[in-house]
């Protein structure tokens, strides 16, 4: 991004603050935080181009050339009765507690989504499951009062649902939910499975697998646990992986953040190429959905560390899908969520 307009950071502020008009610096920043967390002077561009985007939001017109038709109809129709849904369940210890999938796992696999839940039933009796938003899109784009709306009605649902712990399989409601409902108890699911455990036909499973490079998502980059916890389940299941030169907490953006792809796809393409090309492992696992297809966008073969844990048909190579195909997998899903039923109490 800085290299798109300019050579150095320092040239970078200068022009921004100088020159009109700087919408495009703005809407090309992907909000990562590594430019705050690296600078000797604690200078937060993504802050001040995060602040930016908020008053340009106030023009729709304006937005609309930074893809925000495109913003809206995936929000409207994640909100949607056809595209959301929740299930409470009323027996066992852990019904305080709700599953939430996320956006890009259930558009990828409601297959996937089932077999994680059915596992997280096992371990946590009584947990309930929220397929819906968190309303990351709209922020992405500086439309801040669009985003209360979604993010109340998430609220609303998980309060109806009377949960108060949510297992998250996204980094971004990860990150959306724990800075904008900090009553609400936060757990990423690869800590719940570090902790309780995989299916035990994943356990070593992978031992004789040919290396593959480890991509941590920006979102968390700074949620250091939830590194280690990663690392402990690509043990468990034995599969070899060596890391990026910039990972954890310098891990780089895979090039769909900030929503970029919208608001500047050509930079996003760049972006995923480049990142996918830090590596000489033709297979990139994250653990992130986003990020996996960001991958192979970039020319590798991006997998979910999902795919290895629970999903053996697919787990070499993920089936590339069109907007169509997403949307049906995520009716689909919607469906098989409604179709659950509470598990018969155990005597």
């Amino acid at each position: 991004m800085l290299y798109a307009f300019t050579g150095s950071p320092k040239s970078l502020l200068t022009h921004f603050r100088s020159q009109k008009p700087t919408t495009d610096m703005a809407f090309s920043c992907v909000n990562c935080g590594l430019c705050a967390h690296v600078c000797p002077t604690d200078i937060d561009f993504g802050h001040l181009f995060g602040e930016s985007k908020k008053v340009y939001a106030k023009d729709k017109t304006l937005l609309k050339k930074y893809g925000y038709d495109g913003v809206s109809f995936h929000q409207k129709n994640s909100f949607s009765k056809m595209f959301s849904t929740s299930m409470k369940f009323s027996q066992g210890l852990y019904t305080h507690m709700a599953f939430m999938p996320g956006c890009a796992l259930s558009s990828y696999s409601p297959k996937l989504v089932q077999d994680v839940f059915a596992h997280l039933r096992s371990l946590l009796p009584g947990i309930g499951i929220i397929q819906q938003c968190c309303g990351t899109p709209t922020r992405m784009v500086g439309d801040m009062a669009q985003f209360k709306v979604y993010h109340s009605k998430l609220e609303e649902d998980l309060a109806r649902m009377g949960a108060t712990t949510v297992v998250t399989a996204c980094e971004n409601c990860y990150m959306s939910i724990k800075n904008y409902a900090p009553h609400i108890k936060i757990v990423s699911l690869y800590s719940v499975l570090a902790q309780h455990g995989v299916p035990k036909n994943a356990i070593n499973a992978f031992h004789r697998h040919s290396t593959v490079a480890l991509h941590d998502p920006c979102p968390t980059r700074f949620e250091a646990h939830l590194h280690e916890d990663v690392r402990s389940l690509f043990q468990t299941i034995g599969l070899p992986y060596e890391e990026f030169k910039y990972n954890r907490d310098k891990t780089l953006c895979c090039g769909s953040g900030g929503m970029l792809e919208l608001t500047n796809p050509s930079l996003a393409q760049e972006q995923m190429k480049s990142r996918a090309e830090q590596t000489t492992c033709e297979n990139i696992v994250s653990y992130c959905q986003s990020c996996a297809e960001s991958m192979s966008k970039g020319g590798k073969n991006g997998l979910h560390l999902l795919d290895y844990i629970f999903n053996s048909s697919i787990r070499e190579k993920q089936v590339k899908q069109g907007t169509v195909k997403k949307w049906y997998n995520r009716y689909r899903s919607r469906k098989s969520i409604d179709k659950l039923k509470d598990m018969p109490s155990k005597r």
